[in-house]
Formats: C-alpha cells, sequence, structure tokens
C-alpha cells in the first residue's frame, strides 16, 4: 500500500514539472516573436530645416598684438632704470641709461689716430705732388736748354760750311787766273795767294766737321735731356700712384669708430610707443650685454590671443574667421575676434623671434601649430588665459538629412529614401533625388531636389526602393515649440 502511495506521488510531481516546462517554453515563444516583430519595424525620422554649426575650441594666452624688446649695442654699465613692472610709458620716455665715458674716451683715441694718420698721408701726398711738378719743370728747362744748344750747333755747322764754299770758289777763280796768267811775277804771286787759300780751305773743312759733330751732339744730348727727365716725372707719378695703395688701411679702425659712435647713441634707451612694461631684465650697475634684452614693452591696447592647435585642425583655419573668446577673468564674457595670423609650421618649442628694439609679435611659446586671435576692444590684459570658439561653419534653417543616408545611382547623382504611407497603415520605400551641399558633422546640407520638409526618411540601410514595411516614426525632435529650426552644432576641441 505505502509502495502504490509513494508511486503516485511521484507521477503527480513529474506531471507538475512537464506542465511547468510547457508553460516556460510558450512564454519564451511569444516573446521571441514580439522580438522579431520589433525587430522588422522601420525606424523612421522626419525631415526638417536645423541650424547646422561646426567650430573648433582652442585655449591660450593674451598679450599685446606687439612687443618691443628694448637693447643696447654699448657693453657698458647701466646707470639708471627708470620703469618697472607694470609701468605705462609713453613715446619719448626715457626707459634706461647707460655710462658713455668709458664709450666716448675710445672715441676719441681713435679720431685723433685717425686724424694723424690722414695728416701724414696728406703731408706725403703734397711732396709726391711737388716732386712731380718739379720734375715737369726741370724737363722743360733742360729741353730749351738742349734745343738752345742745337741751334747754336746747327748755326756754326752753316756758318763753316758757307765759309768752305766761299773758299772753294775763291780757289777755283784764282786757279783759273794762274793758268791765263802770262807774266812769270804775276803767275808766282797768284800761285803764291792760291796756296794760302787752299790753307784756309783745309782749317775750313776741318772746322766745318767739328761744327757738324757739336750738331749731332746737341741732338744726341737732347734726346738723352728727354729721357732722363721723363724718368724723373714717371717716377714722381709712380709714387703717386703707389702711395695711394701702400697707405695703411685704417678700414678697420673706422669701423670700429662707427660702432663706438652707435653705441654711445644707444646708451639713452626711449621708449618708441606707448605700452606696459611687461620685463626689466637688469638692474643698476650690471654690465650690459651687448643686444641682450633690457625692458619690455608690450602694446596695452590692441590685444591678441596667441593659442596652440592639434595638427589635425591646422589646416581648417584660415585668416578672417571669427572668433569668440571667453575668459574666466571676465565671467566668460563673450569678445569678438578675428584670426590674423594662422603659423603653419610646427615647432616644438616655438620661441618667438624678436629683432632688438623692432615690435614683433607679441604670441607667446606654445609649442606645435598655432593661430594670433585680434580681440576687439576689451579689459583683457597681457598673461591672462583665455578659450577661443572658432566658427568653421554656421548655416541657418537649411533642410538636412544624416549623411550615412545619402546614396547615389548609377549615374552618380545624389538620393535618399523616404517612407510613403500606405492605407493599411505599411510603408513603401520611395527614391527622391537631392542635391547636397556641405556636410557638417552628422548632417549634410540639402540645397535642391525632391525632398521637403515633413518627409520622413527611412533610417534603416537594409531597405531599397520599392520595398513595404512597417515603420515607426521617431519622437519629433527637430522640431522646435514655435516651428523654427533646431540647432546641430559640433565642437572640436583642440589637445
Amino acid at each position: 500500500m505505502k509502495k502504490k502511495f509513494k508511486h503516485k506521488k511521484l507521477v503527480i510531481v513529474l506531471a507538475i514539472i512537464v506542465a511547468a516546462i510547457i508553460v516556460l517554453v510558450g512564454v519564451a515563444k511569444r516573446k521571441l516573436n514580439s522580438v522579431a516583430e520589433a525587430t522588422n519595424i522601420v525606424q523612421l525620422e522626419k525631415v526638417d530645416k536645423r541650424d547646422l554649426s561646426d567650430f573648433i575650441s582652442l585655449t591660450g594666452t593674451v598679450s599685446g598684438e606687439t612687443k618691443i624688446n628694448y637693447s643696447s649695442t654699448a657693453a657698458t654699465e647701466i646707470k639708471t632704470v627708470n620703469v618697472q613692472v607694470g609701468d605705462v610709458v609713453k613715446e619719448g620716455d626715457v626707459i634706461a641709461t647707460l655710462d658713455k665715458d668709458s664709450i666716448q674716451k675710445q672715441i676719441d683715441v681713435l679720431e685723433k689716430s685717425l686724424s694723424n694718420a690722414a695728416a701724414l698721408k696728406q703731408n706725403e701726398s703734397n711732396q709726391n705732388q711737388r716732386t712731380l711738378e718739379r720734375a715737369r719743370e726741370d724737363q722743360k728747362n733742360q729741353l730749351a736748354q738742349a734745343n738752345d744748344s742745337i741751334n747754336s750747333a746747327e748755326a756754326a755747322y752753316t756758318a763753316a760750311q758757307n765759309t768752305v764754299n766761299s773758299l772753294n770758289n775763291q780757289i777755283k777763280s784764282v786757279s783759273d787766273q794762274v793758268n791765263a796768267a802770262s807774266d812769270e811775277d804775276t803767275k808766282a804771286a797768284l800761285q803764291e795767294k792760291l796756296a794760302n787759300l787752299q790753307d784756309q780751305l783745309s782749317g775750313a773743312k776741318s772746322d766745318l766737321t767739328s761744327a757738324d759733330s757739336a750738331r749731332k751732339e746737341a741732338k744726341n744730348n737732347y734726346s738723352s735731356v728727354k729721357s732722363s727727365t721723363d724718368d724723373a716725372i714717371y717716377s714722381a707719378q709712380s709714387s703717386i700712384e703707389s702711395a695711394k695703395y701702400n697707405q695703411t688701411d685704417d678700414s678697420d679702425t673706422q669701423t670700429q669708430l662707427d660702432q663706438l659712435k652707435k653705441q654711445l647713441d644707444d646708451c639713452t634707451i626711449t621708449s618708441k610707443s606707448e605700452g606696459i612694461v611687461t620685463a626689466v631684465n637688469v638692474s643698476v650697475g650690471d654690465v650690459n650685454t651687448a643686444n641682450a634684452t633690457l625692458v619690455t614693452v608690450e602694446n596695452n591696447t590692441d590685444m591678441i590671443v596667441n593659442a596652440s592647435v592639434t595638427e589635425k585642425d591646422i589646416l581648417k583655419l584660415q585668416e578672417g574667421m571669427k572668433a569668440i573668446i571667453t575668459s574666466d577673468a571676465l565671467d566668460d564674457q563673450e569678445i569678438n575676434g578675428e584670426i590674423i595670423k594662422v603659423v603653419k609650421v610646427y615647432n616644438a618649442s616655438q620661441p618667438t623671434t624678436e629683432q632688438t628694439g623692432k615690435e614683433t609679435s607679441g604670441a607667446a611659446n606654445t609649442g606645435g601649430f598655432s593661430v594670433q586671435i585680434k580681440l576687439d576692444p576689451c579689459d583683457l590684459i597681457s598673461g591672462m588665459s583665455a578659450k577661443a570658439k572658432i566658427v568653421l561653419t554656421d548655416r541657418e534653417n537649411v533642410l538636412s538629412v544624416p549623411y550615412d543616408l545619402v546614396q547615389q545611382d548609377e549615374d552618380g547623382k545624389s538620393y535618399v529614401l523616404c517612407a510613403e504611407e500606405n492605407k493599411d497603415g505599411t510603408y513603401t520605400a520611395v527614391k527622391k533625388n537631392i542635391t547636397v551641399g556641405d556636410e557638417i558633422n552628422y548632417y549634410t546640407e540639402v540645397t535642391g531636389g525632391d525632398l521637403k520638409a515633413g518627409d520622413y526618411i527611412i533610417m534603416d540601410y537594409s531597405i531599397s526602393e520599392g520595398d513595404t514595411f512597417q515603420g515607426e516614426r521617431g519622437s519629433d525632435v527637430s522640431e522646435t515649440e514655435d516651428g523654427g529650426s533646431t540647432s546641430v552644432s559640433s565642437e572640436v576641441t583642440a589637445d
């Protein structure tokens, strides 16, 4: 009896377990069918107009648009420093002075040296010029004398020639008379006269030869005088020319003198423009290092923000882009600005390159790429931190769709699939051609085509044109309470 009762009890328990399993399977099946139905419902989104914007957020430091690093070429003692950090200076204010006395002494020594050298050069030049003038005068006198000697010799030669000719004529005449004489006494007297004339002729010929030699010697003497005096003139001229090239080169001394005079001028440092003193690097009594920055003055009216930019954003920025600047110092008051410089050269430390005493960029050292943003008049001062929002794209009240829903047909034309509601509550996918504009973040601007506000775009990529499906319209997040457009923006923050 007890065995039958136990068997019956076991059967009941097993029946209960089987029934529970059947119930659980049914519930699970119903849930699976519900999930399947849910997954077959296609999500739809209403097409509407939106405000689309895209911007980059940067951080940077405020500084004057320009600053001047004042320095001096004078390596001498600092006598006075008339400013402190924070002082406002005006154009023409004396910022600092340096010792002039030691520089002036060096100038005096060099000027005296150059003056003595110049006097020596002038004296040598005068002497050489006088030697040349004397050589020319000597040549003139000596040639005149030599020419006179030639003239005298020519005259003596001519006279000797005439004497010889005269005696020859006389001898011929007497010879004719001797031949014609018949009287012996007359003939003897004529012969004696003839012999006397022949003796005279012999002497006259000797004189003629001497005169001819004297004439030749006078001419040779002229040539000799001409040659020797030419040599003297050439020598004097060569001395003048050589002096030009053999003079001591004073260019180094003159260069040194010019540098010292510039240093003398640099001993008084005056402000070139109005601004605020942001750095004072020396004290009275210090010895200045040539060209080292003594004092820095920044423009305190025209301010800029120098902000670092990552490499992924630098190519998006251009000069002239508008910016909105905020700072904790002004309780996030918005200040308008404009990009005035885009630095597209990467520099790990980005040192500011400045020229002594010249206006330079007020950029701080940030590293990497950077931009400079000029600010509208504001109360920000140099050294403050600031945030900048650079507007890349700004579209108001434009029709747009999610960019990943835009497709292209075989002809390369863009289109989207929209849901057209049927009478039975289902939807059919229809193709609507569109003309696309800019792609701004998740959305693509629609500038033309068949699509209009109020259409429902299909959010399921598996749906094709002509497909019929169950659809569910999403919440109308694109509409505002006043019927206007919503705002969709994207912010890229520089690392």
